[in-house]
């Protein structure tokens, strides 16, 4: 594909998830939009298309507010909250043991410091890639304590905070706030606060896009997650990585390749659900000799980066080398993507995104502002092209 051609491509696909479709959650109709988009375009390509659903609830924010002493306090509703109205006795709590001593029953618990450091993992998150048994017994405590609605305040600075808690299984209705509200609540301890919350919740499905090429019993995966957070265009986060993808699709198969090609697209990865863990228990990964992941890669003005897993150093030599002739790539760790469920399991693994985009959560990506203009498709076309040539050499 020339270079006009691929970046008119490129500029399609983004317009297309991140402008046309915009927002794309697991379990929405805009998550399967662009699930129907991508299966398309990869039939087109000339692969074979597989679906691969698995349940989940299509959640909506209809409105919020928390109420303390008459001021309104800036909340963010954790996604998948239980609506809920509740007039109700603030009760700090910054330990396991403050759960357990303070009666908590029909009131507000405000969790903070060190409970709050980090977010918490959904129940139905796989343990076995990652587990904080801390923070799970803290969610179990509060379970026991039966709150009547739960605030648990930020440690960024970001202008709005983002959700703590995002778990379809956890029936307790709770807000995120900024931790400068959230001194006012603590320091409030006592008093009486009003919270309403108004969501609607249906069943629903999300999905993985599986293309292939290829009839090699073994496989060269290559993925990318085309779902977002609740209320971000997604644009960085991940519509680039699915451009990319999409692209490669187009490459790929017109190359003289001795591996087989499965291309990925997972419906969940942000919204926590278990695409990637459904994908590698029911279709095993003992055949892949590479996975390359794709996620968060084009911010503007700042190099791409390439995380190395389990590959040979004659192989991460070539890499670095061929990476050269494309632009500035810089080689670093990155855990927090669809390759964590690879690289553990012993499959070489390479992964791309933006140098800044953990940097840039809560101010870019998972917000409002995460839309085509932050993002330089001319980073996004080097990659593509990187990729493809890392593809075409793998041994």
């Amino acid at each position: 594909m020339e270079n006009n051609k691929l970046d008119e491509y490129l500029d399609y696909c983004l317009n297309r998830l991140a402008v046309e479709i915009g927002p794309r959650p697991a379990g929405s109709q805009a998550n399967q939009t662009g699930a129907a988009f991508i299966g398309r375009e990869m039939k087109q390509a000339g692969y074979t298309v597989l679906e691969q659903k698995y349940p989940c609830p299509d959640w909506r924010l209809l409105s919020d507010e928390l109420l303390v002493n008459g001021r309104k306090i800036r909340a963010v509703v954790n996604t998948h909250s239980p609506a809920v109205e509740i007039e109700a006795e603030l009760v700090p709590v910054s330990t396991a043991d403050d759960i357990q001593e303070y009666d908590l029953t029909n009131r507000i618990a405000v969790l903070h410091g060190e409970l709050t450091r980090t977010a918490f993992m959904p129940k139905n998150f796989d343990r076995n890639i990652y587990a904080d048994e801390y923070k799970d017994r803290i969610i179990q405590l509060l379970e026991e304590s039966k709150p009547g609605a739960v605030v648990l305040v930020s440690h960024e600075q970001n202008d709005m905070p983002l959700p703590l808690i995002e778990d379809s299984d956890l029936d307790l209705p709770s807000v995120t706030v900024h931790r400068e509200e959230g001194l006012l609540l603590t320091e409030n301890s006592g008093t009486t606060a009003k919270m309403k919350i108004n969501t609607a919740r249906k069943d629903s499905t999300g999905a993985n896009i599986i293309g292939r090429w290829g009839n090699s019993k073994k496989k060269i995966l290559l993925c990318a997650h085309y779902d977002t957070k609740h209320g971000t265009p997604g644009a960085l986060d991940n519509a680039s990585g699915v451009a990319a993808l999409l692209c490669l699709a187009k490459h790929l198969k017109d190359l003289e390749i001795k591996y087989a090609l499965e291309l990925v697209a997972f419906g969940g990865e942000d919204s926590w659900f278990p695409g990637d863990a459904l994908y590698t228990r029911e279709y095993p990964p003992d055949n892949l000799v590479a996975a390359i992941n794709l996620d968060g890669i084009g911010l503007k003005d700042v190099p791409t980066m390439m995380a190395v897993f389990g590959c040979s150093e004659k192989l991460v030599s070539r890499i670095n080398k061929t990476a050269k002739q494309f632009g500035e790539y810089v080689q670093n760790q990155f855990y927090e993507s669809n390759h964590g469920f690879f690289w553990p399991l012993g499959i070489p693994t390479l992964a791309f995104t933006s140098m800044e985009s953990l940097e840039s959560l809560g101010k870019v990506a998972h917000t409002k502002h995460d839309t085509p203009e932050v993002l330089d498709i001319s980073l996004i076309e080097q990659t593509v092209k990187l990729a493809r040539e890392i593809v075409e050499f793998w041994d």
